[in-house]
Formats: C-alpha cells, structure tokens, sequence
C-alpha cells in the first residue's frame, strides 16, 4: 500500500471523505492489514506484476524529470541555432534527428502510462486528465506538422500564373536516358539527393574550426547526427554509377590568375628593309598571358576559351574542357592525311571513334535541305551553313531518336568552337593551306598566311590536368600532357624537336579552373544566405567516367531555358544521360497569378521598407493540359473570392488546396529587370497586360513562401487543454483550502 500511496492524488491525502461507522468493514480492514506486504505481492498474478512494474518506471514522476531535463535545454540551444543559422539548420540538427523525435515519444509515453496508473479514474482527477491529455493532443499535432507538413516556395515574374511550388530543402536529380542507336523515347528518373544544409567540408571539425562562428562547437558536434546522402546513389540503370564527391551548400566564384607561359620558339624571325636586305632576329623567351574572362551567362552560350598571338606569327590558344570525352575529343581528332578538297575536311568523333568529312562533299549533298549521314553511325546532319568569310562551319546534329545539337567549328579559332554536347559529338575544322591557295576565292585570304605557321593547343580538362597538341601548320606532330610539377620546380616541355619550328615551353603559373575563368569558393552557413547551390558528380557510364560540378537549377516555375552549367551530358557506348539537379515541388491545387508586386523604399535611400503581391487566385481551365506555369489570361478563370488578395510582408493569406490548407507569406524578390537585363526580354514578351493600360518599363519577381500545417488544430486544441487543466487544478486546489 505504501508504494500506491505514491500515485494517489494529493488532495485525498489533505481532505479524506468522511466513513461510516461499520463495525464489520473496521474488522476487515485490521484484518487485511495484518497481512505482511510480501503477501499481499504474492496474491497478485504474475501477468500483473509484469504489467505494473514497468508501467510505474515508465510513468514515474523521476522519469518526466529526466527527459524534460533533457529536452529543455536542447530547445533553448536551438532557438540560439535558428536565430544564428537559420530554419532549416535547427531542423537538420535537432528537430528532424531520430535521437530527439524518440525524446518526444519517452515523453508522450511517460504522460499516457502516468494517466494509466491513475485508473480508476476520479472526479478528484479531471484536472489531471485534461492537462495530460492536452500534451498527448499536442505531441499529436507535432507529430502530424513533422510527418507531413510542407514548407516550400514559388517564384513568380508579373503576369504569369504558377500551380507548383518548391521545396529549397528537398532536391532530387533527373536523368534522361538517350539512346544512342533506338529512336525508343525513355522515361525520365528521378533520384532523391538530400545533402542537408552544409557543405561537406563542414563535417571535417578542422575546417569548421577555422571559422569564426557561434556555437560551432555544440553545432560541430549536432551536425554529425543528421542524415543526408552521400557517396554513390541509387540508379535504376544498367551500367550507370553516379557518386557525390562533394557538395556546396553555399557558394561564390571569383576570378582565377590566367595561365602564363615562357615560350621560346628556335625559328628566328626574318625581316626585310627597304633595300630587299633580308635579316634573321634571333628570338627571345617570350611571356605569354592567356587568360579567359568571366562571363555572365545567360542560356546556353559557353565562352571558354582565349588565342594570343606570338612575335613571329604563331598563336597560343587555351580552352577549359566541359567533359573528360571533350578532352578524348581534343586528343583523338587529329587531321586525316586523306585526299580531301580544298575546303578541308572536318573530324567528328563520337562513340569513340572518328568520322571524317570532306566539306566540299558535304555541302553538294546537303543542297536543297537534304541531310547528310555519317556512314557507320545512327547521327545525321542537317541545315548545313558555310561562312567564306571565316570560313567557318555551322550545322545540326540530329540522332537516332530525335535528339538534335547544334555545331559550329573554326579552322583557325579552335578555342571559340560550340560542340554538340547534348548529342556527344565533338569536332574540329582542318584545313590543308596549299589545298587552301588553290581555290580562287581564297588566293589573298588572310587565312591563309595564319594556318601555315605553328600553333599550339593547350586544353584544361575537367580532372584539372593540362593537355596539348602542336600544329606545324599542315599535321599535328605532337600530342600529350603536360607533365605534373615537381616540388620547387615548374612543369617543361618542348615539342616539334630538332625540327624548324622546335619550341620549348614552361608553364610558369597554372591555376586550375573549376569553371571558364573561374574558381568555386565555399561560403560558410547562415540565416537567410542567398547562395549557389553546387555538387561535384562522378558519372559512369558503360565503364566510361566523367567528373564536374553541376549547379541547382533556379527556383522558378518559368520553364528558363537551363544554362551550361546546370545540366550535364554524360556519353556512353550505347546510351547517353542528361543530368539536371532540380527541386521537389509542391502540387498546390490551385494557381497563383502574379498580377502586380509593389515595393516601397525608405526616404532618401534604396532600402526597401515594403514590399507586397496583388494576386488572383485562379483555376486552370483545362486540368489534363495543365501546365505548371501560364501567361495567358485565357489558360485559367480567376475564383471570385480570390480576386485581388494583397499579400504583404506581416499579412499572409490562408487558400485551401489539394486537401490541405496552404498559408502563403511574402518571402522576398529579386529584379527590377530593364529592358537592357535579357531576363526582361525571357520574362516579359513587350505586350501591354491586359489589367494595365501602358507598357512595362521595368519587371519584378516575387518570392512566396507556402507553409501547409496538418497539426496546426491539434496543436491549438493541445495548448487550450493544458490551460484549461492549469486553471482547473487551481481553481480545485483553491476551492479546498477554503473549506472549514
């Protein structure tokens, strides 16, 4: 008895109920008292015993103790983590970790076992249940808001109408399979990537220390507990691997040193004066800067590389690699010693093999729009363009099932060539120069005094190598690698040896270069930091393997055409892949149309003060053709109670979706664009909107961040529960120590 005395409640020990006087119950109860403890145990059946004792571990006061004095701390230490890092660092580290959901379990099962040892329950114990049963009901809806609420954002330019939103925490990367010999179209994959809010050289406890930030060490320490992917991922495709070699939660460029050679060239230089007297000038080591400018990319223009000329006529040139088949490419495509025309002969190398092509046999069969096949392949070319003037050479791949590149090639400029990388084909332009002069329309081209002197290639792949081959003006007589520097000493070489046009060449600076011009830098974590997201792959595909980064597409439901370097083609014997890194997305059941955003900045400065939406709420006309986004009016009809809802910045709005609730708030909004941004032009097709009577001048984009709560009643009816018991209990506890 004395060990249920523990849980009996406190006022049945201060105010007893009054007993009638019963001479044969007194008797009974001596009775049952004279009986030693160990026996009234022992009459208890054992299934019972095993019941009771851990129900009374479980549901013990000490137990409570234990784990709110666990717990407590942990939420004050990450409302620091939040205020100093951000949402989705607190949720990666604490809130979403196994470890700390299991707290919250022990702690709703110590609640629900202290409620079961109170049974039979009393009228004495009302206000017990009902504030219990409040932290059950809110352990529920927290539960609910963790399994399946939804926290994502949608990206909308003026005039145009979204249905999807995206998630900023949950990525996943599409690959599309290419066939290389079927015109079977296959399906795209998705593959779950969840990497988590810091950069993998984070975990390293070396570089974090390095940084000066709060709390780094108990966040050092939380941050090895949370999950994310790394290492190789799960492909359902035959014959591809992909690994994570590294990832960039957050990150910059900045410009890289050019490439500085010494070159000294053998040949000297002959000059003549005005009495026909021909002199020869000895050269000198030359200092040579080949530097490739940073460029602000927009589509899928690549600029990569850059020529320079030397003294006695010879050109440099210095391209970055997109791919390690690039680099195969630049070794392999050599010029064919075949018999071609004057026009030269271009070498095209796909699958691992070369296809040579005659230019003058090309453009006779490609008159009149006919396409062209490259004997032994599935690939044909079409809208084939010749420019004289440079010459230069433009054209369309197309494949087997349907997949066209576009190609164009510089005999004498091989660092401005575009290859065909969605289709994995890679070419060069060569041209013989006594061919060359024998065709009228270039006896006085000044091409022709440029191919017949030397020029040296130099290719940077994606392994961060340096590779090179020397043209003599008629055959390349060299091809390899630049050898690896030793320590304190510069990488050498010299090529077309013991011949006239013999150079030696030393590498004076090299930096590698994660993309053209540029280097990939780091940022550390933190609370609203608007950064690129990047991760390094290695792809292997039938035994063939490529390595690069790869940048997150843009958070927008505008269908961007994607820049270079946010999507990725990997080549393999029979199949080739595209790779994109993109955001899970949210089907809201609805769309948001983006009529006007509105910003207001403070007095006498450019900082903005206020910024809102005026959007519709719509529905799209036609479900089986939805699209994720529209510009056109005529694509949706608007709900009369969602016209013109104002969403500001302390003012969100509550719409109802696919069986969920969505609260949208204004996040933020980049622009303004002006018609010199290209963006203008992508967004914003020049027509008058059909709400206003000008045309735009300037265009906004807003940001709205969609907040769908599943546990948001029971967490509110939780809460009212816990104080209505609360009050209950002191109005109960009030109410008795005024009785007589």
């Amino acid at each position: 008895m004395s060990k249920r005395r523990k849980y009996q409640d406190v006022s049945e020990l201060v105010f007893p109920e009054p007993v009638p006087f019963n001479p044969s119950r007194k008797q009974d109860h001596s009775e049952h008292n004279s009986q030693p403890l160990s026996q009234n145990h022992q009459s208890l059946p054992d299934i019972r015993r095993m019941i009771l004792i851990p129900l009374r571990i479980l549901g013990s006061l000490t137990m409570g103790i234990i784990i709110l004095v666990i717990v407590l701390p942990l939420l004050a230490w990450g409302t620091l983590i939040e205020s100093e890092y951000g949402a989705a660092v607190t949720r990666f580290t604490l809130y979403d970790s196994p470890w700390f959901v299991l707290l919250w379990a022990g702690l709703g099962l110590n609640i629900f076992c202290a409620l079961l040892l109170r049974l039979p329950w009393k009228r004495s114990h009302l206000s017990f249940i009902i504030a219990h049963c409040g932290i059950l009901v809110l352990l529920a809806g927290c539960y609910l808001t963790w399994s399946g609420g939804e926290i994502a954002q949608i990206t909308l330019p003026e005039g145009t109408v979204g249905t999807k939103a995206m998630k900023p925490d949950r990525q996943h990367f599409t690959i599309r399979p290419i066939s290389q010999k079927t015109s079977a179209k296959q399906d795209l994959l998705d593959i779950p990537f969840e990497p988590g809010p810091f950069s993998w050289d984070d975990y390293d406890s070396a570089n974090w220390n390095q940084q000066n930030r709060k709390y780094r060490v108990s966040l050092g320490w939380a941050m090895q507990w949370g999950h994310r992917d790394k290492g190789e991922l799960r492909v359902p495709i035959k014959n591809v691997k992909i690994e994570v070699l590294n990832y960039l939660a957050g990150s910059t460029t900045e410009p890289v040193p050019p490439l500085e050679l010494s070159i000294l060239w053998k040949k000297t230089i002959q000059t003549t004066n005005d009495f026909g007297d021909v002199k020869e000038i000895p050269r000198n080591w030359e200092r040579v800067r080949l530097e490739i400018k940073p460029q602000e990319y927009f589509g899928s223009a690549e600029i990569r590389g850059t020529q320079t000329e030397m003294a006695g006529g010879e050109r440099v040139n210095y391209r970055t690699a997109i791919s390690m088949t690039e680099v195969k490419a630049f070794q392999n495509s050599l010029p064919n010693q075949l018999n071609t025309g004057s026009l030269g002969h271009l070498v095209l190398y796909h699958n691992e093999k070369n296809y040579t092509v005659d230019v003058e046999q090309l453009l006779r069969e490609t008159e009149n729009n006919r396409r062209f096949r490259l004997e032994g392949s599935p690939l044909e070319l079409d809208k084939v363009q010749f420019n004289s003037r440079g010459p230069i050479m433009t054209f369309t791949l197309i494949t087997a099932d349907g997949e066209i590149d576009r190609m164009t090639l510089f005999p004498d400029n091989p660092e401005m060539n575009i290859q065909a990388q969605r289709v994995g084909v890679f070419g060069f332009y060569w041209l013989n120069p006594e061919k060359l002069a024998q065709n009228s329309d270039y006896a006085d081209h000044p091409i022709l005094q440029r191919i017949n002197l030397p020029r040296l290639d130099i290719l940077q792949g994606t392994d961060k190598k340096l590779y090179y081959r020397f043209w003599n003006g008629r055959t390349i007589i060299l091809n390899g690698v630049v050898p690896d520097r030793s320590t304190g000493k510069k990488a050498q070489f010299s090529v077309a040896e013991k011949t006239s046009d013999e150079a030696e060449i030393v590498v004076e600076r090299f930096v590698p270069q994660d993309l053209p011009g540029l280097r990939i830098i780091a940022l550390p974590v933190g609370k609203g930091q608007e950064s690129v997201r990047r991760v390094q792959l290695r792809v292997t595909a039938d035994g063939r393997e490529d390595m690069f980064w790869l940048r997150a597409v843009e958070k927008s439901v505008v269908p961007l055409p994607p820049e270079w370097d946010q999507v990725r083609y990997v080549h393999g014997n029979t199949q080739s892949l595209q790779i994109q890194w993109n955001y899970d997305t949210v089907e809201l059941g609805f769309g948001i149309f983006l009529k006007k955003f509105e910003m207001r900045t403070e007095p006498g400065t450019r900082m903005s003060s206020h910024y809102s939406s005026l959007v519709d709420l719509v529905e799209i006309r036609n479900p089986k053709n939805q699209q994720d986004f529209s510009r056109t009016p005529n694509d949706f009809r608007v709900y009369e109670a969602g016209r013109d809802i104002l969403i500001s910045m302390n003012n969100p709005s509550i719409f109802k979706g696919t069986g969920k609730s969505y609260r949208i708030y204004q996040s933020s909004y980049a622009g303004p664009y002006h018609p010199d941004n290209p963006w203008f032009y992508e967004l914003y097709s020049g027509n008058i909107f059909s709400w206003e009577k000008t045309p735009r001048e300037s265009l906004y984009m807003s940001t709205l961040s969609i907040n769908a709560d599943p546990g948001r009643g029971l967490k509110y009816l939780g809460c009212f529960l816990i104080i209505l018991g609360s009050i209950w209990f002191t109005y109960q506890k009030r109410e008795k120590k005024i009785l007589p």
